[in-house]
C-alpha cells in the first residue's frame, strides 16, 4: 500500500507570507527545436492581473514550444502546481496542469514546460487568436493560490 504524504496544515498568514515571497521573475517562450525566442518577459511587470504581450506567429505552426519560468521563494514551498486555461472568446478552449513539487526557501528556480502543438492545419488562424486568446495561468502551493496573472496575447 503507497503511503501518502500528509499535507501541511497553513495558516492564513503562512499562505499570505507564501505569496508576498514568491515572484516570477522572468518568463521566455521558444521554439522547442530551433530554440528561436517568441517571447521574454524581460521588460514585462508579470505582477499585474492582465498583461499584453506579442507573440511571433510562428509559434502557432511551430512542433512544440516551450515556456521558461524563473521564479523566486523565500518560503519552502511543499506541492507547487501550475494551473494554465486558455479562454478564446471567453470559452475554455484548453487546460493544463503541471506539478513542480517541492521548492526549497530562499532560492531562485527554473520551471521549463513543453506543449506539443496541433498540426498546422488543425490551429486556428493568428487573426481568430490575435487579442480573443486569454491564458489564465495560476500557481498554487497546495490548493492554495500564491499566483495568478492572465495573459492576452497578439500575433505580430
Amino acid at each position: 500500500m503507497a503511503t501518502q504524504k500528509k499535507k501541511r496544515e497553513l495558516t492564513p498568514e503562512q499562505i499570505q507570507q507564501i505569496k508576498d515571497g514568491f515572484q516570477i521573475q522572468r518568463v521566455i517562450m521558444k521554439d522547442s527545436e530551433t530554440q528561436q525566442v517568441y517571447w521574454d518577459s524581460i521588460s514585462e511587470n508579470i505582477t499585474q492581473d492582465i498583461i499584453d504581450i506579442t507573440l511571433d506567429p510562428k509559434i502557432i505552426t511551430s512542433k512544440a514550444a516551450t515556456r521558461s519560468i524563473q521564479f523566486s521563494t523565500k518560503e519552502l514551498l511543499q506541492d507547487l502546481i501550475l494551473v494554465q486555461d486558455a479562454y478564446l472568446y471567453d470559452k475554455k478552449v484548453e487546460h493544463f496542469s503541471f506539478k513542480f513539487g517541492f521548492v526549497m526557501p530562499n532560492t531562485v528556480n527554473n520551471w521549463d514546460s513543453t506543449i506539443v502543438n496541433r498540426p498546422p492545419e488543425q490551429m486556428l488562424p493568428k487573426e481568430i487568436q490575435s487579442g480573443n486568446l486569454i491564458v489564465d495561468i495560476q500557481m498554487f502551493e497546495q490548493d492554495h493560490l500564491i499566483f495568478n496573472v492572465k495573459v492576452r496575447i497578439f500575433y505580430s
